[in-house]
């Protein structure tokens, strides 16, 4: 069920950058010769209404192939014919689809499970499996109200209090904001926790999900646009620390493949739900659309490069050497995704 789930989440978000393309060929009266889901060989395609829709074996990838994109094409259906306003809203119309698709999947999670906000209170917001925490009773949506007797209401104060009692046996005064019970609870405080859980092992914040009324869908669309930013922010400096190493001579650590992002996927989905694994793929969704437009051949950003140069110097820039560019760019593309999937694949090994 993971696998399905994996592929099916990894599968819509490819077909909704390509239909960024498509439709933005569409707009712009160029021929769609070739809309394909996975990369070839194929496994069977169908023509309609002139384009040739097909469906491949490799699931890593998709592609929407525009009469006249690398060369040879003629006429007003032709991508090369096209001025360059008009190619950069084709080029560029996979990025903003991602972009969308992640607002609408930020936005659809909020407004379920709720919209965040600041408060004075400390919420629980995850427990570690086998911890004192788990084994005292205590639950994500908890509110940490007291430290014997002391009250909280920032995290700061509950790790400095906490810490004050390692190895001992600290009373916690909790809530939860579903429920409005207080009780309270005794934590045996760690001395030597494993690494990223904390004494107790418990993750908290001052963040707490408040549930919105149906009339209020605005408060979501609102939180859908600020979690794509905020993503935005995090992937794009990443991403620019990660090629600034790159030039250096760093090869970069940590970077996931698809196997990779299936062990997320159903790591996630097993410890936090669902939901979880939806907002998930919202954030691969960012990925992809800054990812793509790096400056890179084969990718959006390095098509825009030579759509900005026919802006500056309003001439084409030469077809066959454009072509050769991005099929150089491919086969790098190709050949970067093989080694990370056998590097996951090693990880996996080792574990």
């Amino acid at each position: 069920m993971d696998l399905i789930i994996f592929v099916v989440a990894l599968s819509i978000l490819v077909l909704v950058h390509e239909l960024g393309h498509f439709l933005a060929a569409k707009i712009t009266g160029v021929k769609v010769e070739e809309f394909g889901l996975g990369l070839p060989p194929k496994i069977f395609s169908k023509k309609w209404k002139g384009t040739v829709w097909s469906l491949n074996w490799l699931p890593i990838g998709g592609f929407c192939k525009l009469y006249g994109e690398d060369s040879g094409g003629k006429g007003s259906e032709a991508f090369n014919q096209k001025n360059p306003w008009q190619k950069a809203l084709i080029v560029l119309g996979g990025v903003m689809m991602n972009l969308l698709l992640a607002i609408a999947i930020f936005t659809a999670v909020y407004s379920i499970a709720g919209v965040p906000v600041e408060t004075d209170k400390v919420a629980i917001i995850g427990v570690a499996k086998g911890s004192p925490a788990e084994m005292a009773g205590l639950k994500e949506k908890d509110i940490v109200l007291k430290v014997n007797d002391l009250e909280i209401k920032k995290g700061s104060e509950l790790t400095e209090e906490v810490g004050k009692y390692k190895g001992e046996t600290v009373k916690l005064r909790i809530t939860n904001y579903e429920l409005q019970i207080e009780k309270d609870i005794e934590v045996q405080v760690r001395e030597n926790p494993p690494e990223g859980e904390g004494s107790m092992g418990i993750a908290i914040s001052n963040t707490i999900m408040q549930k919105i009324k149906w009339y209020e869908f605005y408060k979501g669309i609102g939180a859908g646009f600020k979690e794509a930013y905020y993503w935005g922010e995090i992937i794009a400096s990443g991403v620019g620390k990660m090629v600034g190493g790159i030039l250096r001579g760093q090869m970069p650590k940590d970077v996931a493949g698809p196997v990779g992002m299936f062990q997320a996927t159903s790591s996630i989905k097993q410890n936090q739900g669902i939901l979880a694994v939806i907002h998930f793929f919202g954030i691969v969704s960012v990925n992809l659309a800054i990812v793509n437009v790096l400056p890179f051949p084969a990718l959006d950003g390095g098509r825009i490069i030579f759509v900005i140069y026919e802006m500056i110097f309003r001439k084409k820039a030469n077809q066959k050497f454009e072509a050769l560019v991005n099929n150089i760019g491919m086969a790098i593309l190709l050949t970067l995704i093989v080694t990370i999937t056998v590097g996951d694949v090693i990880r996996v090994i080792q574990k």
